[in-house]
């Protein structure tokens, strides 16, 4: 085989740097591998925790980008449930075993010898290619549209995953702390299913646009009465104290931890106790479960809000997501910015 083409894409040199013009040779192509070209990037709040250190050390240059939709354009000698011309994305995780327990089951999210995108060195999708094992590769429905597709295939999964495993009959009171990239759609898929929606904010211009989502009640975290909800999905960066969310819940609730990493998790055990209510954090979703976020986003019409900025503005885009200036996902286009490098 000949040597492998390097990868031109946008790249991260230093924990306060910008993203600048990069390129990488990639390891060669494994049998199970595809190479996708790509078309866009979800931009997420977790880019910036990786390059910033918020998580721990980033080897640096890094390549941002885990919300990747792109067209296969070269399949391993072992992949055969896709082809070249495929739409398909990649998620926060680009490899995985396939063989533990997790894997079997579709839950490669949890694999202990899972591969993220971005994490530990690997190069994203801020670039003209990428590549990945093809089993974590996920077809994009013909229904929708491939830009949208792109935050589905993390704020998209990060919140249907603990909505499908707690939100266990209609009817039930589901509160979504924070309305942006992930919380705009956790209160679309909730409300989806049947779900008694609460969108909980202090940001009083997002009333009219939560309402639209599927929420039924707009109200500050102060406002909610003591022991109503069934389901709390915290999708915020953090800052909001766990007791008070806690205090929330009614008897056997649910808080689940989707944004706000480096949060202390401080509550009286007795809050918990008497009530049989739990804390959990949940970690995007596996194989099976991607599917079946995407009957549902197919079937209910579930999409994100987005706002597409060509990658050459890809630094302009970091701004506003830092300043919090964007309504509700930021998409960023590659197109030929690739090829005049």
């Amino acid at each position: 085989m000949g040597a492998e083409k390097p990868i031109k894409c946008l790249a991260i040199t230093s924990k306060d740097g910008q993203l600048e013009d990069w390129e990488y040779t990639p390891e060669p192509l494994k049998p199970g591998d595809v190479d996708v070209r790509v078309l866009y990037n979800g931009l997420c709040h977790s880019d910036l925790h990786v390059w910033r250190e918020d998580w721990g050390p980033c080897p640096f240059p890094m390549v941002p980008g885990h919300e990747v939709v792109g067209v296969v354009e070269e399949v391993g000698s072992s992949v055969n449930h896709l082809k070249k011309g495929d739409l398909v994305g990649v998620g926060w995780f680009r490899d995985a075993c396939l063989e533990c327990d997790a894997c079997v089951k579709g839950d490669d999210n949890v694999c202990p010898n899972g591969v993220g995108t971005i994490m530990g060195g690997q190069k994203g999708g801020f670039a003209e290619r990428i590549r990945a094992n093809a089993a974590l590769a996920q077809l994009i429905p013909p229904e929708i549209d491939p830009a949208e597709a792109a935050p589905l295939l993390c704020a998209g999964i990060t919140v249907w995953s603990p909505i499908s495993r707690y939100v266990t009959r209609s009817g039930m009171k589901v509160g979504v702390v924070g309305l942006g990239g992930l919380g705009h759609l956790a209160l679309q898929f909730a409300s989806a299913i049947g779900a008694d929606v609460y969108a909980i904010s202090g940001t009083a211009s997002k009333e009219k646009e939560a309402r639209g989502f599927g929420a039924k009640h707009f109200q500050k975290i102060d406002d909610v009465p003591d022991k109503t909800l069934d389901v709390i999905l915290n999708t915020t960066p953090g800052g909001i104290k766990c007791a008070d969310l806690v205090n929330k819940l009614t008897y056997n609730g649910q808080l689940v931890y989707l944004g706000g990493g480096t949060d202390k998790v401080d509550v009286l055990a007795f809050d918990l106790i008497l009530a049989q209510r739990s804390i959990s954090g949940s970690a995007t979703g596996g194989r099976a479960l991607f599917r079946e976020m995407f009957r549902i986003a197919g079937l209910h019409n579930v999409r994100p809000l987005i706002e597409k900025i060509p990658i050459s503005k890809a630094n302009e885009a970091v701004e506003k997501l830092t300043n919090g200036n964007v309504r509700y996902r930021i998409v960023l286009e590659t197109g030929d910015y690739f090829k005049n490098k």
